[in-house]
């Protein structure tokens, strides 16, 4: 299995690419983004819901935050708190971090405890515990980081030990924990003496979320279509990795004059996750339907015929409908409540195989779907938990609109065209409308033996990195 890495930093957009097979992708907005972390005031209390909206700029939604997600805000109320009035008062201030990001309708979910993930650990400022993922099974493992974690962590402070902290030297370990700490330390400053509201903390940067969340042993490649995106790459895997995987992955500079994303298809993999109906090679097809409360999966035969039995053929169907979908929930992002439909079987047994099909389907999903039960009726639930905004939320959001406006009319062909014209011009106007200063005209390295030579480390620390990066930039580009 080849899997790849894929960088656009000229439009802030990654997939994650195996078997040639856009598997996931990861887009960077602008504005509320989940651990993002805001000071603000608190706007309105709502006592019937114990619930309350924080205002955290002058322009966008408010934030929710439920009595639930009230941490560690007053020791003396923290253990018996049930109404919010005993914790909130209106126009207070509050360091608040966003764990759901917004909707059409709804603002920003946020809590109270407030954390900093780093890859291999995550720091927990009001926490005065250690935690071991529950991906490590190795117990020997489990009571080394256990103990590890009691030496290093700062007093009246917690760490967690994510599952890509297997097998990681001591020294990483340290280091980062001593990053996340100076950046907690920076926070606390910040949260005295900026105006509030006001954004203190975020994460605009691609290159940290794949380091962070998707860099793996698995990978094979990286492609980026920047010379400072690789150079913090390399410096990365200088720094973190052993011989033995720095010499496994591959870092390679994108050379054409088009765009990345339409190099790898990437553009035209969202035009397809835009579309309702999926067509399968076998004939069988798909719709999807989401909607703010739930999304609706149906699977139709279409005219896929196999010389078996009936009942045969359909459970083949549905199992074939199973693996793509599967799929188109990762691709997607589709979270929340899903409803699937399958094709109607009339046994037990072959309702058991489909069920141990799709779950079996579902294992390497990074957002952990679980598949709630079969209906009375035929119908598989699950629920996939919230890893960010779907593509749909992001690319296509004047799809919505436009078919709210065309629901009184009784041409729903011509409707569902214009919602398609205006989806694709969205993303016309996010892939294809931007200015690059410069061409990169670099040889490919997948062709020619030619290697890439990067800077020494030593030179980041002599001057500031922006300046640094842009030096080498401008070096590459004369050669």
């Amino acid at each position: 299995m080849i899997k790849k890495i894929i960088i656009s930093h000229f439009n802030n957009i990654a997939a994650i690419i195996e078997n040639s097979k856009i598997q996931e992708l990861i887009v960077i907005n602008n504005t509320y983004q989940v651990n993002d972390i805001y000071i603000g005031t608190v706007q309105k209390i709502f006592t019937s819901i114990n619930a309350a909206f924080v205002k955290l700029n002058y322009h966008d939604k408010s934030g929710f935050i439920h009595v639930n997600d009230l941490k560690y805000i007053n020791p003396r109320v923290d253990l018996h708190l049930r109404s919010i009035t005993d914790a909130l008062a209106i126009r207070q201030k509050l360091l608040v971090q966003i764990i759901k990001e917004p909707t059409k309708s709804k603002g920003p979910r946020l809590t109270t405890n407030i954390h900093l993930s780093g890859q291999y650990l995550v720091l927990m400022p009001f926490n005065n515990k250690v935690c071991v993922s529950q991906k490590i099974y190795d117990e020997s493992e489990r009571v080394f980081l256990r103990a590890f974690g009691i030496l290093i962590k700062p007093s009246n402070t917690g760490i967690l030990f994510k599952d890509s902290s297997r097998g990681i030297k001591e020294k990483v370990l340290i280091e980062e924990l001593s990053s996340l700490r100076k950046q907690w330390d920076f926070i606390e400053k910040s949260s005295i003496t900026t105006i509030c509201p006001s954004l203190i903390n975020y994460n605009d940067d691609l290159i940290r979320k794949i380091l962070i969340d998707y860099l793996d042993r698995e990978v094979d490649l990286i492609v980026a279509d920047s010379v400072k995106s690789l150079q913090r790459l390399y410096e990365y895997l200088q720094l973190r990795y052993d011989q033995m995987y720095k010499s496994q992955i591959r870092l390679q500079l994108y050379e054409e004059n088009t765009c990345i994303l339409e190099a790898f298809r990437v553009n035209s993999t969202i035009f397809e996750i835009l579309k309702i109906k999926i067509e399968l090679d076998s004939g069988i097809y798909i719709f999807i339907e989401s909607s703010e409360a739930l999304t609706i999966i149906d699977v139709n035969s279409g005219s896929f015929n196999q010389n078996l039995n009936s009942y045969d053929s359909i459970l083949q169907t549905n199992c074939l409908a199973a693996s793509e979908i599967a799929y188109q929930l990762q691709v997607r992002n589709i979270n929340g409540i899903i409803i699937i439909d399958f094709i109607d079987m009339k046994t037990q047994k072959d309702q058991l195989k489909l069920i141990d099909h799709l779950s079996k389907v579902l294992k390497d999903d990074r957002a952990r779907p679980e598949i709630v039960q079969l209906s009375e009726l035929g119908l598989v639930e699950l629920t996939r938990r919230r890893r960010g905004q779907s593509l749909k939320e992001i690319f296509g959001s004047s799809e919505g609109t436009e078919r709210d406006k065309q629901q009184d009319q009784n041409s729903m062909s011509v409707s569902h065209q214009k919602n398609l014209t205006m989806a694709v011009q969205d993303i016309n106007a996010t892939f294809f409308n931007k200015r690059f200063r410069q061409l990169l005209k670099v040889r490919n390295s997948m062709e020619c033996n030619v290697k890439r030579h990067f800077s020494p480390l030593a030179h980041r620390y002599i001057i500031p990195l922006q300046l640094y990066h842009s030096m080498i930039d401008n070096q590459l580009a004369i050669l």
